[in-house]
């Protein structure tokens, strides 16, 4: 039989061992939490609120790119420019502008507006342009917009399927370059032209959950003043669009009769929208931006949108 001091001995080291090796787990288990806090708090940063603007090419008799850019450059907030080219300019005759925005502005690139949606006939038509939109703008654009107001077939006059086609050929090259794409519907106040229906329909699930971001194009103007239900809008969206940010990519007080006072009042409606969905992101992008609010100084709608940029 062993000493028995030799036995109080073991048994002494033996809770001190207990102890060190308790307070190891519980080390890295605090370590560990921390980790998940951490990564937490990188997810609930990727879905940050996007500031977006819209400038298109109907200011360039009118505006100086001058003062667009110092435009940006006074904001409150780093916006996310939409930046919309025409079909008739060639890519590289817009590295001067998407140059001059990048320093005071994230960019998303529109190659294509839905207005000239017909004009590219197919998809090998509309891969070149996406094509060539990239090898003389990638290094200054943040997303890409695949597909401007696709389920407009009223104005692009061309069967859904060919719209289809042409978009998924544009996503799948952007997506093999590793960039973000985005997608914009047109919301109208007619159930016979429900966007959602309209997307179960002809949306291939491969595409939708390929998209980063899925944006909502509506005019108010164009629909007697009706306030969709959004949070029903955007619910729907969620489901067809399982991976992509939720918002706004076009608005805007765009009838004849608009005043200064009614744009200031559609802005602050659309700008201060709230949280629809776990992943809204915002954007808005603000159609007329130039036209409405450049040169900036003592300009009320700029101020407007601005002050909402936080």
């Amino acid at each position: 039989m062993p000493n028995r001091k030799t036995i109080i001995k073991r048994s002494i080291l033996c809770k001190i061992i207990s102890c060190t090796l308790l307070l190891i787990v519980s080390a890295v288990c605090l370590y560990s939490c921390g980790d998940v806090k951490k990564n937490i708090k990188k997810d609930v940063e990727k879905h940050s609120m996007i500031y977006g603007l819209t400038i298109d090419d109907a200011w360039y008799d009118d505006i100086a790119l001058k003062d667009v850019v110092r435009g940006l450059k006074n904001l409150k907030a780093r916006p996310t420019v939409r930046i919309v080219m025409s079909k008739e300019i060639k890519p590289a005759e817009y590295v001067k502008l998407f140059k001059s925005v990048k320093p005071y502005a994230d960019i998303m690139a529109c190659p294509v507006d839905s207005s000239e949606m017909k004009n590219f006939k197919d998809s090998e038509s509309y891969l070149r342009r996406f094509k060539d939109a990239y090898r003389h703008l990638s290094e200054y654009v943040s997303i890409w917009e695949v597909g401007n107001e696709i389920n407009g077939t009223e104005w692009i006059k061309q069967k859904p399927e060919i719209i289809v086609d042409k978009i998924s050929s544009a996503a799948n090259f952007i997506k093999s370059k590793g960039e973000k794409i985005e997608l914009t519907l047109y919301c109208t106040d007619s159930p016979r032209k429900d966007m959602i229906e309209w997307t179960k329909k002809y949306i291939p699930a491969k595409l939708a959950g390929s998209v980063d971001y899925c944006l909502v194009s509506y005019y108010e103007d164009d629909n007697d003043g009706y306030s969709p239900e959004w949070k029903s809008i955007f619910k729907g969206l969620g489901e067809l669009f399982p991976s992509a940010f939720l918002g706004i990519g076009e608005c805007g007080n765009i009838a004849e009769n608009a005043t200064e006072q009614s744009k200031i009042e559609m802005a602050k409606k659309y700008y201060s929208m709230p949280e629809y969905h776990k992943r809204f992101v915002g954007g808005y992008f603000w159609w007329n931006w130039v036209e409405d609010c450049i040169p900036y100084k003592n300009n009320k709608i700029y101020e407007t949108i601005r002050n909402h940029g936080v």
